[in-house]
């Protein structure tokens, strides 16, 4: 696949699939966000890169629209980076598939469990918290 690297105008980094678009807008799809981090070790500083969701967190979209006049510059990722951009997708693909019920399914099933109005019980052997 074809990922690039793109660095927005507001300091962000994301790694993504980039489509062109008319009127200087750019497609871009499955965007994580890219951040270093410094740590001290024995043999010195070592920085480590981490892949999380850019806007995933606040939005179910599948792809994003944003300005190109947002862009600081475009460019292809390299091998380890695609790699490394293609198993956390996964891993948070798997993730999505554990989801539990929906909100909905919860309600649902507590209104089931607590209509005391169902149930064959005596009015005093009903107990309240």
């Amino acid at each position: 696949m074809n990922y690039q690297v793109i660095k927005l105008s507001n300091g962000e980094d994301i790694i993504c699939t980039v489509e062109n678009l008319e009127s200087g807008k750019l497609k871009i799809i499955s965007p994580l966000k890219m951040s270093t981090h410094t740590k001290v070790t024995e043999k010195g500083a070592v920085e480590s890169l981490g892949l999380s969701r850019w806007v995933q967190v606040y939005s179910d979209q599948p792809y994003y629209i944003i300005e190109k006049s947002g862009v600081v510059i475009v460019t292809p990722a390299s091998e380890g980076l695609c790699r490394y951009y293609e198993y956390v997708l996964n891993s948070m693909n798997k993730i999505e598939m554990i989801k539990g019920p929906t909100k909905e399914e919860l309600d649902e099933i507590e209104e089931d469990e607590y209509n005391l109005n169902d149930w064959d019980i005596n009015e005093e052997d009903k107990i309240y918290h």
